[in-house]
């Protein structure tokens, strides 16, 4: 192994840097906590918006366009950054156009002239951020690169590389990720050094080593060259154990860039925060379309003290709009300490968001409220019982409509996706779905609607053949975004296109339900199921869409079955909680289901192999839930 000569200074000068096409309202966490790392270590860290420079330079408005609107597995950002990297290739950048953005995307004309129109700008914004930028002042110049990022990062290392060979360049980030990061850092010489993993004690460890002319081997999760530029590699990254001896991240670079430069100043913007890393279900029940944690998904969390403190501190030196936290999961302990500690706060704090779990309790959605947590993206996915068992959610359809009604009740925002084409579903799944949606059609519907995605990481790309799943090949976008052969692009593919073995899947059982989800999602006002419980009498008021407005009066057995209904039910637990409140009567429990069918046929509840569900929401939080709760 070959050591290294490094400069004589006492201290290592290191640039991060945040290419296009990360979102310019929000700072970059992962460089942003590598800062605040390498600082503790007495190295001198700066990181560098470079995303919010191209924004500048384009116009924000079209910045954001390509950000927010067009769809990012076109990687039509990437596509814009090939001409600095590559220069011309007239026959492979006109083949992109037509089958990525026309064929596949059907991008109107003045689209494709807009991003022709970036495009052509990429090479005068790498020769500005050449100028602009003193480099000969770091040692080191490090990237993150996620998403539709790649492109654009390797443009700028090749031109940092072949003027300044000194500096050494480094990569780190989701795109480089196992198998990905060895080819690419096969494929892209001047890329010296590469973090895979959790790169918070890997990155600081390789600075320290830079500096010292120490040996690279015995850091985990490196990929490095010899002194005969052959690429070598260490043992995987361990990933952070003790989550609470992360630093907090560092923010300064990015609002200081917000500041200075009055084309930024209509951004508004949100700060990333984690309170935990992996995920707790995906660690022992790995849904099979989901490719995210790589290596990582162990699942860690900061205890109540150091979470507090953290959200404490950023909310008071930034004041963001909203904090989101960037969990793959919400920790459940949470709902004991760290959440009831929030609620106690009371109002005036930075609202925040979660993913979580689907099959939360009542009392917890209320909970994330009175938290200030506003929004929450559940993992929802479906509401066919079969498609979810397919998907390994744990949950179930009634169980999806239980979390939107309670929601929809304490005004907490739910982003989540409906999805389809999963190897095993049936045409029978989707009539369930669409017999349901004129009933909870005043629930908040889906954000997106899309097939299923085959993603590197995900069981269904680890084991397809398990799934019924054939002919794996990268996206077809790769070939023109890496001039490479098929087998070097099927590893750096982070998704992938693919076939089903015949039986399992012939056409799109979805078909006919999508115009209904896209009128569900678009139309304003989509009506309401209202319930007022006056003491004696229950008073729902339903002013759905798919009929005229009508009123109905629940009154004594009638109301509590419905109170009971409040969250999924059978006929034998409703006569339960009859008889607790009735203790000298009894029930009948054919009759009770008789009852409950007849609220179902009234289109006031929903039912699932015996299970009721009331799908009517009251005026103010309901104060006689827990009528419906067992001894």
């Amino acid at each position: 192994l070959c050591r290294y000569v490094v400069s004589n200074q006492s201290q290592m000068k290191v640039l991060l840097i945040q290419m296009p096409f990360g979102a310019v309202e929000r700072p970059a966490l992962g460089i942003s906590l590598l800062k605040a790392g390498l600082e503790m270590r007495d190295h001198d860290c700066q990181i560098r918006y470079l995303n919010l420079d191209f924004a500048a330079f384009i116009g924000l408005d079209l910045y954001n366009w390509i950000v927010d609107d067009i769809p990012y597995t076109s990687f039509a950002g990437d596509w814009c950054f090939t001409l600095p990297l590559y220069g011309r290739r007239p026959d492979v950048d006109w083949g992109y156009v037509k089958e990525i953005l026309v064929d596949t995307w059907q991008r109107p004309q003045d689209q494709l002239e807009q991003l022709v129109w970036v495009r052509e700008q990429t090479p005068a914004f790498i020769d500005a951020c050449l100028l602009q930028i003193d480099w000969q002042r770091y040692d080191v110049v490090g990237f993150t690169s996620t998403f539709v990022q790649n492109i654009a990062a390797l443009s700028l290392a090749k031109a940092i590389k072949t003027r300044f060979p000194k500096i050494s360049v480094v990569f780190g980030g989701a795109n480089w990720e196992d198998e990905m990061g060895v080819e690419l850092h096969q494929r892209f010489p001047f890329v010296d050094y590469v973090c895979q993993g959790e790169a918070d004690q890997s990155f600081p460890a390789l600075i320290d080593a830079l500096e010292n002319g120490n040996e690279l081997n015995l850091i985990p999760g490196i990929l490095y060259r010899n002194g005969d530029q052959t690429a070598a590699q260490t043992a995987q990254a361990r990933p952070v154990e003790n989550v609470d001896n992360l630093p907090i991240p560092d923010f300064t670079d990015y609002y200081d860039a917000l500041a200075i430069d009055p084309r930024l100043h209509a951004v508004s913007p949100t700060l990333l925060m984690e309170t935990s890393r992996g995920c707790w279900w995906g660690a022992k029940n790995h849904c099979t379309f989901c490719g995210l944690n790589g290596n990582g998904i162990g699942f860690r969390s900061k205890s109540t003290q150091r979470a507090l403190m953290e959200l404490e501190y950023l909310s008071k030196t930034w004041d963001p709009l909203l904090i989101i936290m960037v969990d793959n999961i919400l920790d459940m302990a949470y709902f004991h300490a760290f959440l009831p500690a929030l609620a106690k706060k009371g109002d005036g704090r930075t609202p925040l968001f979660y993913e979580t779990k689907s099959n939360l309790k009542r009392e917890q959605v209320r909970l994330l409220r009175e938290a200030g947590i506003h929004n929450i993206q559940p993992g929802i996915e479906s509401l066919s019982d079969n498609i979810l068992r397919l998907m390994r959610k744990g949950t179930t359809g009634l169980r999806n409509i239980q979390l939107l009604k309670w929601c929809h009740e304490y005004g907490v925002s739910v982003d989540w996706n409906l999805l389809y084409g999963f190897p095993g579903e049936a045409a029978s799944d989707y009539q369930e779905i669409a017999d349901l949606l004129p009933s909870i059609w005043h629930l908040m519907p889906p954000s997106a609607c899309g097939p299923l995605r085959l993603d590197r990481f995900s069981p269904y790309h680890q084991c397809p053949e398990q799934f019924g799943l054939k002919n794996i090949r990268p996206l077809s976008v790769y070939r023109y975004l890496y001039p490479f052969d098929e087998s070097v692009l099927m590893r750096i593919a982070c998704y992938f296109d693919f076939d089903y073995e015949e039986g399992r899947y012939t056409h799109t059982f979805a078909s006919e339900i999508l115009p209904m989800i896209d009128r569900w999602s678009s139309e304003g006002n989509r009506g309401d199921l209202r319930v007022n419980d006056l003491g004696n009498t229950l008073l729902i008021q339903d002013n759905r869409k798919h009929h005229a407005p009508r009123e109905f009066e629940l009154s004594e057995y009638d109301r509590i079955a419905y109170l009971a209904c409040d969250q999924i039910t059978t006929p034998a637990q409703v006569v339960s909680v009859l008889e607790r409140c009735y203790p000298s009567e009894s029930f009948d429990t054919a009759e009770i289901e008789k009852s409950l069918n007849s609220h179902v046929e009234n289109d006031l509840s929903v039912v699932k192999d015996g299970h009721f569900l009331a799908l009517g929401v009251y005026n103010k939080y309901h104060e006689n839930w827990h009528v419906c709760q067992e001894n």
